[in-house]
């Protein structure tokens, strides 16, 4: 009779063994399902904001380029508003 008791308590500990396994490894394969889903919308947000910084970075460029042309534009248009240096020498004589 005690030896049946004892290998009842055995079967027992090794059942809430088994049992603690399960556990575990349910815990480990949700971890890792989460890690995943994280990981993938980590990789379309960063995907996003790549293609943001690009879109800006070539609008910036464009508005740049927009600019230069201004300003030379600007620069003939005064350049050509000046006086000839010509006229300064008959008005001093």
């Amino acid at each position: 009779m005690e030896r049946s008791a004892r290998i009842l308590r055995q079967l027992d500990r090794l059942e809430a063994d088994l049992h603690n396994g399960e556990t575990e490894s349910f815990t480990y394969a949700e971890l890792v399902r989460r890690h995943s889903a994280t990981e993938q919308i980590s990789c379309k947000i960063t995907d996003e904001h790549l293609a943001e910084i690009h879109r800006l970075a070539m609008a910036q460029e464009a508005k740049m380029a927009r600019k230069r042309g201004e300003h030379v534009r600007k620069h003939k248009t005064v350049a050509m508003a000046r006086p000839r240096p010509s006229r300064h020498a008959t008005a001093s004589n």
